[in-house]
């Protein structure tokens, strides 16, 4: 479904009056909404793990327009939704194997779990807002 707005433009010289209108589709919508994304910036993320062969690592991350990405050599890739809903992947810093992050983000900080099922092991992680 679409939403149509219009507004009448000051009338010609010959009395005219016309209309400007635009179409606003929800695609539109959610493509301005990412651009508005409040995770938007640098964020500095702290591993740990009891599990895991890395016990404790950070890295940077880099959001823009929601999307994930950064890690340096091991680049992150997911999103964090404008909700603070956030999920990605990223290389292990081990063998390059996925490890699957999730967790919730809110105002200047974040937090959540990762697994590498490969390694059979886990973590969890704190974010901050650089």
């Amino acid at each position: 479904m679409s939403n149509i707005w219009c507004r009448r433009l000051p009338a010609a010289a010959v009395g005219v009056v016309a209309f400007a209108c635009a179409v606003a589709s929800p695609i539109a919508a959610q493509r301005a909404q990412a651009r508005e994304n409040p995770f938007d910036g640098n964020w500095r993320i702290f591993n740990s793990s009891e599990t895991c062969m890395v016990k404790r690592a950070p890295w940077h991350l880099t959001v823009r327009n929601g999307v994930v990405a950064g890690g340096g050599d091991h680049p992150a890739n997911g999103s964090i939704a404008a909700t603070g809903m956030a999920g990605w992947t990223r290389p292990a810093m081990v063998d390059g194997r996925p490890v699957s992050y999730s967790g919730t983000f809110r105002g200047n900080v974040g937090s959540g779990t990762y697994v590498a099922t490969d390694h059979g092991c886990s973590g969890s992680f704190t974010a901050r807002r650089e």
